[in-house]
């Protein structure tokens, strides 16, 4: 059976049912839920990780530029959920602060 890909990036993420995102110790806690197979699961998560888009700084408005990204994650990954769209758009957000 293939490993939930939500599962798996909301233990990277250190989301919460909100989507939050915890960016210190992404790693860590992906060893800790798949001791022997950590490296795997970041390879099988690691396209949604690099997903990126470039804000438009005109707008000043880093809210809206996480919401745009969050729409660009679930046109381009209908697979993920909600909470993970949000989490990967809080990463997003939190690189650009």
């Amino acid at each position: 059976m293939k490993p939930d890909i939500n599962a798996i990036l909301k233990i990277y993420l250190g989301t919460d049912e909100a989507g939050g995102f915890q960016p210190i110790g992404c790693d860590d806690r992906l060893r800790r839920a798949f001791p022997t197979s950590h490296e795997e699961m970041r390879q099988m998560i690691a396209r949604y990780l690099q997903a990126d888009r470039s804000p438009d700084w005109s707008r000043n408005d880093l809210i809206r530029e996480g919401e745009l990204f969050a729409e660009s994650l679930r046109k381009e990954f209908p697979e993920l959920d909600e909470i993970s769209v949000k989490a990967l758009a809080n990463r997003f957000t939190f690189g650009w602060r």
